[in-house]
C-alpha cells in the first residue's frame, strides 16, 4: 500500500474525484422530485466507487499482464457483444445493455479499455508500417464495430473506430498510407451512409442545422441549447434548471447531463468541468511521457484521444 501510495498521481486522482462528485452532484439534482431519486444517485456512486477499486488495482499490477491477456479479453468481448444480442434489455429500440439483476453492463463501454489494450499489443508486434498489417487489424476492428452498430450505436461504433485509427497513427503508420486511409474512408463514407437509418441520418443533418426542424430531429440540440444558454455566468441554482425540471431538456441524467449542469451551474460551473478534464488528460500525457515501455505509452496516449 505505501508503495502505490507513493507512486499515485495525486493531482490526476484528485481531478477524477472531483468530476465524480460533480457528476453525483448533477444526477442528485436533476432527480429532485423524481419518487426514485435516491436509486439514481446510489446506483452512480456504486459506480463511481467501483472505478476507483479498478483504478487501483490496475495501478499495482504489471501492465504487461494486462497486454499478454488482451487477446483473451479480445475474445471475451466479442461473446459478450454477442450474448447482448441474445439476453439484452431494449430500450427506446437498441438493445445496448445486459441487466445482471443488481447492476447492468453495456459491452461497447468495456469494448474502449479492451481494444486499446489488443491493438497496443498488436501493433507493438505488427508495425502498422506494413499495409499488410493494417488491412488486419482492419478486420479486427470490424468485429466490434458492426456489432455495435447492429444494437444500433452509431456514436459509440465511431469512437471505437477512433480507438483503433488513434493507434494506427500512434503506431508510426507511414504518412503515404495515412492518406490513403483518409481517401479510402471518403470513398466509403456514401456507402456507410447508406446503412444508417433514417432517424440517424436525420440526427446528422440536424446536428448541421437544428434549426431546420426545432419541433421533431432537432428538438434534443435546440433544447439543449436552450438550456446552456439560459444558465448565462453564474447559472440558475442547483435543482432550479427549468429546462431539466419541467421536462423541456430529454435524458437530463444522462445524454445531456452537461446541458443540465450548464444551466443550473452556469458559465463558471462549465469551465470548472472543462478544467478538470484538462488536467486529467494533460496527467494521461505526463504518465505516457514517464513510460519506460513503449505499450504504456501508447496505452496512455491513446487513452487520451
Amino acid at each position: 500500500m505505501k508503495n502505490f501510495l507513493s507512486k499515485i498521481d495525486w493531482v490526476m486522482l484528485l481531478s477524477m474525484i472531483l468530476l465524480f462528485s460533480i457528476g453525483l452532484l448533477m444526477i442528485y439534482s436533476t432527480s429532485v422530485g423524481d419518487s426514485d431519486k435516491t436509486n439514481y444517485l446510489l446506483r452512480q456512486s456504486i459506480y463511481a466507487a467501483l472505478g476507483l477499486v479498478v483504478f487501483y488495482f490496475i495501478s499495482i499490477t504489471d501492465i504487461r499482464i494486462f497486454i499478454n491477456s488482451s487477446y483473451w479479453l479480445y475474445g471475451g468481448l466479442i461473446i459478450l457483444l454477442l450474448i447482448t444480442f441474445i439476453i439484452g434489455l431494449e430500450t427506446r429500440g437498441s438493445v445496448r445493455w445486459i441487466d445482471l439483476g443488481f447492476f447492468t453492463i453495456q459491452a461497447s463501454e468495456i469494448a474502449k479499455p479492451i481494444l486499446i489494450l489488443f491493438f497496443t499489443n498488436f501493433f507493438i508486434n505488427n508495425s502498422p508500417t506494413r499495409i499488410r498489417n493494417i488491412l488486419i487489424s482492419l478486420f479486427f476492428i470490424f468485429i466490434p464495430m458492426a456489432f455495435v452498430f447492429k444494437q444500433p450505436d452509431l456514436g459509440s461504433a465511431m469512437v471505437l473506430a477512433t480507438v483503433w485509427l488513434s493507434l494506427v497513427y500512434l503506431s508510426g503508420i507511414k504518412f503515404k498510407d495515412l492518406i490513403a486511409l483518409i481517401v479510402l474512408a471518403l470513398v466509403f463514407l456514401p456507402f456507410g451512409l447508406s446503412l444508417l437509418k433514417t432517424y440517424q441520418r436525420d440526427r446528422l443533418l440536424s446536428f448541421l442545422n437544428p434549426e431546420a426542424d426545432p419541433l421533431g430531429t432537432g428538438y434534443n440540440l435546440v433544447q439543449s441549447i436552450i438550456a446552456v444558454g439560459s444558465g448565462q455566468f453564474f447559472g440558475k441554482g442547483f435543482g432550479r434548471g427549468t429546462q431539466s425540471h419541467l421536462n423541456f431538456l430529454p435524458e437530463q441524467k444522462t445524454d445531456f447531463i452537461f446541458a443540465t449542469t450548464a444551466e443550473e451551474l452556469g458559465f463558471i460551473g462549465v469551465c470548472l468541468i472543462v478544467i478538470l478534464f484538462g488536467i486529467l488528460l494533460w496527467r494521461i500525457i505526463v504518465a505516457g511521457n514517464k513510460s519506460h515501455s513503449k505499450a504504456g505509452a501508447l496505452i496512455c496516449y491513446s487513452s487520451a484521444v
